[in-house]
């Protein structure tokens, strides 16, 4: 999608929202000159699926905005992640692929606080892999950032259950409370109201407030 595009899609959406309501808004975007415009409309966080990777200039415009950040781990290209995607050591690799992102924000002066990492579950791995990154999910918490996952509905849950999108809702339940236990800080999901539910009995259980 070319900028302009993106642009005349998301700056509306959120000025919108920023009129009515004050709360933490994320522009997903690996493009700088649409996270620039978007900061400057009122989003708070940076989402860039590619970990400061494809766009030099991002590294700048969230130090310029004061923004936070959601590093996220991918291998290759949308295009061609899913293409064979292979690894040595899969933890050992996204691991160093997130702290490198971070540490370049984190020189800059920005606070550790506001850069989560998120190991990008289906982007760049076969479907049985990501079930590897929510077994080994706390070797992620090593680095010292928050974590963030995402695993709403996505086909990992699908090829094991053999269930279309609209049918993951337990599965994706499954899989954010194990994400939780397992050290995950934030949840990105479709399902928000039974999503809380899942959370706050998985939030107890670890012992958080």
């Amino acid at each position: 999608m070319d900028i302009e595009t993106e642009l005349s899609r998301i700056i509306p959406v959120i000025e919108k929202i920023r009129q009515k309501s004050g709360i933490p808004l994320s522009i997903d975007t690996y493009k700088s000159d649409v996270a620039e415009k978007a900061l400057m409309s009122g989003a708070d966080i940076v989402n860039d699926i590619s970990g400061l990777n494809f766009d030099p200039k991002m590294t700048e415009v969230i130090k310029k905005h004061g923004a936070s950040a959601v590093l996220m781990h991918i291998q290759g290209t949308p295009e061609n992640m899913q293409k064979n995607p292979t690894y040595g050591n899969m933890i050992e690799e996204i691991l160093v692929y997130l702290v490198r992102a971070a540490d370049k924000l984190s020189k800059l002066g920005v606070d550790r606080a506001k850069i989560a990492l998120d190991p990008g579950i289906g982007f760049g791995k076969s479907w049985q892999k990501n079930y590897d990154i929510l077994r080994y999910l706390k070797e992620f918490k090593s680095a010292g950032y928050p974590l963030l996952v995402g695993p709403s509905r996505k086909s990992f849950i699908g090829n094991l259950l053999n269930l279309p999108v609209d049918e993951r809702l337990e599965g994706t339940l499954a899989a954010v409370t194990g994400s939780v236990l397992n050290g995950a800080d934030i949840v990105r999901v479709h399902d928000v109201k039974e999503t809380y539910r899942a959370v706050r009995v998985a939030d107890k259980i670890v012992g958080k407030k």
